[in-house]
């Protein structure tokens, strides 16, 4: 069994370094910003003026999972979408506007999406498994697919998380590329997956593309894990669907929109098993027609 041994977000929630999470939710305002800590207390100065927002989230997320448990990292598995958008935005501005014959390459450099990965290890000193994975709006969870496949590998201490950024720039793709008219959003969550038994274990995480029947795919993923939809203590999805649980939230209305908030969600169930009495979560990231993620975490009675 895999447990999640630590886990840290930055968010539009007041969430960093909080015990729980699950009694201070608040659903987003149209002016609600990101809760960002201070960050020199995890990036030296010199370093931290260079980083873009998602870096600084994503940096002080993990090094906050680093310092809650014992001996380093042993894989690190990053999901993003769109990555790393300000130094991507910067670099092609520069490019296009700049008559110099070189250009900087830091914007270029940290505009990649595996920038978030490679930081973490810089920043950790770690030198072990290190992979990031970009697929839009499921991204978190083939990140978390492939933690689960290292943690049930042996590896004892796995830091898996999701990272995305706003920037003005996607203003201009509403009604084109982007349909939701919810507020774009920043956001960072990381989590430590391993073998000692801690309160939440994570059951099984799978993901669909093209998907026909969503409550088809949700019956056959419940099935698999031996558990039915009356059985699930919350189900926290993406976008409106019916399925008769006992208790449901849309966690969009508590991350805005950014393609990797299924991350949060996955704090928000982590929490709430934590303090309620309640034995089972299920996260449903719908957020695409297209691509569907199912994980079901559960509360480890000792």
């Amino acid at each position: 069994m895999v447990f999640v041994q630590a886990l840290s977000s930055i968010s539009h929630q007041n969430s960093f370094q909080k015990d729980s999470i699950w009694t201070e939710l608040t659903t987003l305002e149209a002016n609600s910003e990101c809760e960002s800590p201070d960050y020199k207390q995890y990036i030296p100065a010199n370093a931290l003026r260079r980083l873009s927002p998602v870096l600084r989230m994503a940096l002080a997320a993990a090094q906050d999972c680093q310092s809650k448990v014992d001996g380093e990292f042993d894989a690190i598995s990053v999901g993003t979408a769109l990555g790393c958008l300000k130094d991507t935005e910067k670099f092609l501005t520069t490019f296009l506007t700049t008559n110099a014959d070189t250009l900087s390459p830091t914007a270029f450099i940290q505009s990649t999406h595996n920038t978030i990965g490679g930081q973490i290890s810089l920043a950790l000193g770690n030198h072990a498994y290190n992979m990031t994975h970009t697929q839009n709006s499921v991204s978190f969870e083939v990140a978390l697919i492939d933690a689960l496949l290292c943690a049930k590998d042996g590896k004892s201490n796995v830091l898996v998380g999701a990272a995305d950024e706003a920037i003005d720039f996607l203003e201009g793709l509403r009604g084109e590329i982007i349909q939701s008219d919810r507020q774009f959003t920043s956001g960072a969550s990381f989590f430590v997956l391993g073998p000692q038994e801690k309160s939440v274990k994570v059951i099984d995480c799978d993901i669909e593309y093209g998907t026909q029947s969503i409550h088809q795919s949700i019956d056959q993923f419940l099935a698999k894990n031996n558990a039915s939809i009356n059985q699930i203590d919350l189900v926290l999805f993406a976008e409106n669907i019916d399925l008769n649980a006992k208790k449901s939230l849309n966690y969009q209305d508590y991350t805005g929109l950014y393609y990797s908030s299924s991350a949060f969600a996955f704090h928000i169930g982590h929490d709430f098993l934590k303090s309620t009495n309640s034995s089972k979560v299920f996260i449903v990231n719908n957020q695409s027609d297209k691509r569907l993620g199912l994980t079901l975490i559960e509360k480890h009675e000792a």
